[in-house]
């Protein structure tokens, strides 16, 4: 059905990791990268993503392959269905079966359904017109680029979709355009003014519905939660904003529908909307193949601004920078819109102020801080935050936290850096200079980080007794073997093992520190280890010439070892 040379193309297009990144949380480990297995039960780590070879591998279930099979399986789909997506995914022309996919079916229903129900607002429905064009100020272009629609509360209308859509009622009940009320079918957005909603590659999977009279229902209702229409991991407008998300580097999220249609009138083309639901690691997964900086434009109210805090924090824990705006006079960014125009929302957009710094401020307003007890219990809850950025070598974070504390507090940056301190261990810094012996895994962890320090492990850990028991894993490092290598040599204890010591970081210049100070202990085990062989010799030996000799060399050695303890070569 596909020639190799396409479905190759197509696993050389993607890249493996950002891709199975958008379901696993994957954390580096050596050349491979790590994460809870999606097709098990799996609390201890056992997945793992090869880039160099394009293959995943779980040790708990056995599950393998590449881009492909992970995304068949991950989402349930036919191989062929699979591929035609990851196609279109990379931007890829491929010879396509000319029978339709259960995928293609599905989206040239929904395509057609907006095209439907964006002619009966154009024709049919002057009032809900006017209220996209003169209450929401939204411009005939923008109506024309989001194919905005509306679904008569009408009986013939309902019945005339099977027909209209080329399909039968059963299909559109099974996926729920249609439910039954009564003993009749009808349209499940009957009233409302009709939002499509586009996957990243632009096909329209599903629809919000804002309804136009109060009485009838609540005020928006969405599809309902299909294999294709998934709120947890769709963004509305990400089709049309991500190259400009990729281009400026960094992407405004907003709550609603209209937020996002009023952010692209004013000219806001990198804003992307939640659809009802809270921003989750999966959005998060999407948005990092484009920019790695999110600027969120959330609700003001309370329950808007605590979004804004929790999307905060799950976005920090996956290594995106973060930023905050909201307007105090205007509920999110469409009443903006209409109140003040485009130029208010690029104004406003251009006050944001960094995520830890709005985390200060959220918190502060829940203190007195006019008080000391205020100040302390302000600093003693930001406290954790600035000891987990600390810790993962964000320092921009810790900052920005401290700058905005010394600003609310009144206390001095320099008096916040000394009571915001903790979290490390005291020992913490002394091991590298206690001469202790280091175990074999840390060997391991450097070996597998740091591909130019390999040759200076594999000797030293050839010095260390306990080589002997890993024979087979000490024949792979001498080779210079990469991580999915190795665990082809070692059984799944072994390697599991392998996996934590991958997944610890440790960074260059600490790795160097431990050889400086694991090669001096082995140096002086082997000057040690001389001189005690001579101290075993020397009342055996009878030849004066001998005994002198190795009088001598004892001599040398301890002269040796001498300059090494103080530092000497």
């Amino acid at each position: 059905m596909f020639t190799k040379e396409e479905l190759d193309e197509i696993k050389k297009s993607i890249n493996i990791v950002d891709f199975i990144g958008r379901y696993v949380n994957l954390q580096k480990a050596g050349s491979s990268y790590r994460g809870l297995c999606p097709f098990h039960n799996d609390n201890d780590p056992s997945f793992y993503v090869h880039p160099q070879r394009g293959f995943f591998h779980c040790f708990g279930c056995g599950e393998k392959g590449d881009v492909i099979s992970f995304y068949q399986k991950i989402e349930n789909l036919s191989f062929a269905e699979a591929v035609k997506r990851l196609a279109d995914y990379a931007g890829i022309p491929i010879q396509v079966d000319t029978a339709e996919s259960e995928y293609d079916k599905f989206t040239t229903i929904m395509s057609r359904l907006a095209g439907i129900y964006n002619r009966e607002l154009k024709e049919k429905s002057a009032e809900t017109m006017a209220y996209i064009l003169e209450k929401r100020k939204i411009s005939q272009n923008t109506i024309d680029e989001f194919q905005l629609g509306y679904s008569p509360d009408e009986r013939t209308f309902s019945q005339s979709l099977p027909s209209k859509l080329r399909t039968d009622e059963k299909t559109l009940l099974q996926l729920g355009i249609l439910v039954r009320r009564g003993a009749t079918n009808s349209d499940r957005f009957a009233g409302r003014l009709m939002i499509p909603i586009d996957n990243e590659s632009g096909k329209v999977v599903g629809f919000g519905g804002r309804i136009m009279d109060a009485e009838k229902g609540p005020k928006y209702i969405n599809s309902s939660e299909s294999k294709y229409f998934q709120k947890n991991r769709l963004l509305f407008n990400l089709s049309r904003a991500r190259a400009a998300i990729k281009q400026l580097n960094y992407a405004v999220i907003a709550e609603g529908y209209f937020d996002v249609i009023s952010l692209f009138e004013a000219g806001i083309t990198n804003s992307v909307g939640l659809l009802g639901t809270a921003l989750t690691e999966r959005h998060l997964r999407i948005l990092g193949n484009y920019t790695r900086n999110l600027l969120f434009f959330l609700d003001s109210d309370e329950a808007g601004q605590a979004a804004s805090l929790r999307s905060i924090d799950i976005a920090e824990k996956l290594d995106f920078g973060t930023a905050v705006v909201f307007s105090r006079d205007h509920k999110d960014p469409a009443d903006l819109f209409v109140a003040e125009g485009p130029k208010a929302i690029k104004e406003i957009l251009a006050l944001a102020i960094p995520g830890p710094a709005f985390r200060v401020e959220f918190f502060s307003r829940k203190l007195d801080l006019s008080i000391p007890l205020g100040r302390k219990h302000l600093i003693e809850h930001l406290k954790p935050y600035v000891i987990s950025f600390r810790s993962t070598g964000n320092l921009a974070a810790v900052q920005s936290t401290i700058a905005a504390l010394a600003q609310k507090t009144g206390y001095s940056e320099r008096e916040l850096e000394s009571a915001l301190r903790g979290g490390m261990s005291k020992s913490s810094g002394g091991e590298m200079k206690s001469g202790l012996v280091l175990k074999l895994k840390d060997h391991i962890r450097i070996y597998l980080q740091h591909p130019k320090l390999r040759a200076t492990v594999v000797k030293q850990i050839e010095l260390m007794n306990e080589s002997r028991d890993l024979k087979e894993l000490l024949k792979g490092m001498k080779k210079g073997l990469e991580l999915e290598e190795l665990l082809d040599l070692v059984d799944e204890s072994i390697g599991r093992e392998l996996i934590e010591l991958a997944s610890t970081c440790i960074d260059y210049d600490t790795a160097q520190r431990v050889l400086q100070t694991t090669g001096l202990y082995a140096n002086k085990r082997l000057v040690e280890e001389e001189m005690a062989e001579i101290d075993r010799r020397l009342p055996k030996v009878k030849d004066e010439g001998t005994r002198k000799a190795l009088l001598i060399r004892r001599i040398e050695l301890r002269r040796m070892l001498e300059r090494k303890m103080k530092g000497g070569d």
